[in-house]
Order: structure tokens, then sequence, then C-alpha cells
């Protein structure tokens, strides 16, 4: 656990993603080399996400280790949203813990596996990341590799984005969401769905630039 979350600055600090070909001529402008201009760089990329204003304030005080890299940007959208899953899923065994109707606590507790599932496959598009970094850093990345890495990142956090979504629809009877139940849980996971649709958009535009012409 602390070796996933502990990455973050590692990830951060070197090439963690892609060597990026090519940047939209308003991302470059906005992106320039200042602390400023950093943040600058994470609002419009941010901007073209499902959430901007969430994407801005969760990766906004990453800015001037992201500098204007694409990929540090994708990797700390990864990392952000991992963090969001894991605390979810805490808060939901949390409630699983607690008082709860049977068919209620039925809900969290496969509510809980599916966040589990979620936590394994944000790992693993962190630690995908992590590779094709290194590999970039090192000048040994090659476009088959790279588009083959993106391609499983994109599927884990789609896969992570469903079960978030399962587990709230768990939740959809009157049995298990009633009095109160379905609006805790939605408190807890609707904000890690965010999380995970802004990566997923933020790793889709990484993908597009670094798309062969």
């Amino acid at each position: 656990m602390a070796r996933t979350v502990g990455c973050l600055w590692l990830l951060l600090s070197c090439w963690c993603g892609l060597a990026v070909a090519a940047r939209p001529a308003a991302l470059s402008a906005a992106a320039g080399t200042g602390g400023g201009n950093n943040a600058s760089f994470v609002r419009a990329w941010c901007a073209g996400t499902e959430y901007p204003a969430l994407c801005d304030a969760t990766l906004s005080p990453y800015a001037a280790a992201v500098g204007d890299s694409p990929a540090r940007l994708a990797c700390a959208a990864l990392n952000v949203t991992l963090a969001g899953v894991r605390n979810a899923t805490a808060a939901m065994r949390g409630m699983v813990a607690g008082r709860l109707p049977p068919v209620a606590a039925e809900a969290a507790g496969d509510c809980v596996s599916m966040l589990g599932d979620a936590v394994g496959m944000l790992r693993q598009s962190v630690e995908a990341m992590a590779q094709v970094g290194a590999e970039a850093e090192q000048g040994h990345s090659q476009e088959r590799t790279v588009r083959f890495q993106v391609d499983s990142v994109r599927t884990w956090a789609s896969a992570a984005l469903t079960d978030g979504d399962m587990c709230m629809e768990g939740f959809r009877g009157e049995a298990a969401g009633g009095g109160g139940v379905r609006e805790a849980v939605r408190g807890h996971v609707a904000g890690l769905l965010h999380l995970t649709a802004n990566a997923l958009c933020i790793v889709g535009a990484m993908a597009n630039e670094t798309a062969p012409p």
C-alpha cells in the first residue's frame, strides 16, 4: 500500500508516462515554464474533462511537479483517483461494521468487494504508466509498447468506473438504500466516480496526442 501511494512523488519527479510527441497550440501557450503557467496548463487540460472544477481542485496542487507534461498530469490523476477509491473503500467498510439492515449490509459488503477490485485495477494503471515512463526516460520506449500500455490503462480505469457504478446500483432499491443509506453511499462513492471519469479524460487526451499520424 505504501509503495503505491508513496509512488506519486516518485512518478511525478521523473518521466512517468508517455513521451508526448505533440501538444495542441492552445495548451502549449498555456503551459509555459513558470509556476503560474503550470497552473494554467493543468487548468487547460482540466477544462476538457467531465468535471473541470473538481479536476482543477485535485490536480492543481501538483502543478509544479507536473510542469507542462501531459504524462505527469495523467499519473497525478490516476494516483488521486486511487487515493479516492481507497478512501471510499474504508468508508464503506465502516458502514459494513455498523448497524445496517440485512439487505443493506449485504449490498455494502458487495460494494466493498467491488471497490477492492477497483483499487487493484487502478494500481495496475499506475504501474503501467510508471513502466512506460521509465522506458521513456531511458530512451527505450516504442510506439507499440506505448499504445499497449495506454490502452491497458484505459481498460483498467474504465473497469474501475464500472465497479463504482455497480456499487451505487446495489442501493437503488428501498430495502437496501432506505433510511439515508443510499445518500450516505452516494457521498462516499460519487466523488471517486467523478475522479475516475476525469482521469480517463486526461489519459484519453494524452493518448490522442501520442497516436501515430
